[in-house]
């Protein structure tokens, strides 16, 4: 299947009965989310339709047969009413409400864990509530914003993260579908209802500048003198994630000054800890694997 990262169409929210949605999901009990190690500052994921109907459920495997709407996809009415009208629900697998507050999407690679035929998995995003100083990033595509309706298209297979800078809500709808029973797919199979695809709407491109290597070089020697131990690293991984919005450079590079930042302070159990990080985010690791972080740090 035809994925890379693209935006592919707009809908057109009922702004009164998103907003009531909204307030259901902001008065939910917190949960603790199963990819914690994913996130740093706030972030929250809310399951609408998943594999099991249970929203306490928030974390996503193979399996075949539909999505099935949670207690929370039930009191969230629009939103599944939407899921239901445009979407493709037979091959539906999960459906969350995910918001980033203060935070970072840790930079990664999805589906690592599962099956190695990636071209089955198609992610959509679509905004519900944004910011102006939110971000996504993605290896290829580069550094964008989400607007409002927006639906995108995430190459979720290559390295990438998001980024919201205030204190205000950036909350995303994601959908993820599986193929597994269809040769060769066309991205457009996710439609139901193909009147809200529309690949002639501009992105919201952010341009960036060069970034000198002496001023690099300069930068992740300061940030050197901070990395004391290994509860240091998630920290200086946001401060790099706040250059790479600004400065050209793929989301890969992140990892690598991230270990050159280690390599400076001359001990060799951060600079494996760092190793490890890579690998685990972006290189590879298996089904249930966890990579502990210390939160609250953003």
């Amino acid at each position: 299947m035809l994925t890379a990262t693209r935006l592919v169409g707009r809908i057109k929210f009922d702004d009164a009965s998103l907003k009531k949605d909204l307030k259901v999901l902001s008065e939910l009990p917190s949960l603790k989310e199963q990819y914690d190690e994913f996130g740093s500052g706030t972030w929250i994921n809310h399951s609408l339709w998943n594999r099991t109907g249970e929203w306490t459920d928030t974390r996503y495997s193979d399996y075949n047969h539909p999505a099935i709407r949670t207690q929370v996809g039930t009191a969230t009415s629009y939103l599944s009413g939407i899921i239901e009208q445009y979407f493709d629900l037979e091959h539906l697998r999960m459906a969350r409400v995910r918001n980033l507050v203060n935070g970072l999407v840790i930079p990664h690679t999805d589906f690592l864990e599962l099956s190695e035929d990636k071209d089955r998995y198609v992610r959509i995003l679509i905004p519900l509530e944004t910011c102006i100083d939110s971000y996504h990033t993605e290896e290829r595509f580069g550094v964008f914003r989400m607007r409002k309706g927006d639906i995108w298209i995430l190459e979720s297979t290559l390295p990438h993260s998001a980024l919201n800078l205030t204190s205000d809500n950036r909350r995303i709808l994601s959908l993820d579908f599986q193929y597994a029973d269809i040769p060769n797919p066309h991205y457009s199979s996710i439609f139901s209802d193909p009147s809200i695809c529309d690949e002639t709407i501009a992105p919201a491109l952010v341009s960036r500048t060069r970034l000198e290597p002496e001023d690099l070089q300069d930068y992740l020697e300061l940030l050197s003198t901070r990395f004391n131990d290994k509860d240091d690293a998630e920290q200086i991984l946001v401060e790099l994630s706040k250059v790479h919005l600004r400065f050209d450079s793929a989301v890969s590079d992140i990892y690598k000054n991230l270990t050159t930042v280690a390599r400076l302070t001359r001990r060799q159990e951060l600079v494996e800890h760092c190793e490890r990080m890579r690998t685990f985010y972006i290189g590879s690791r298996v089904m249930n694997e966890r990579f502990p972080l210390r939160k609250g740090l953003f």
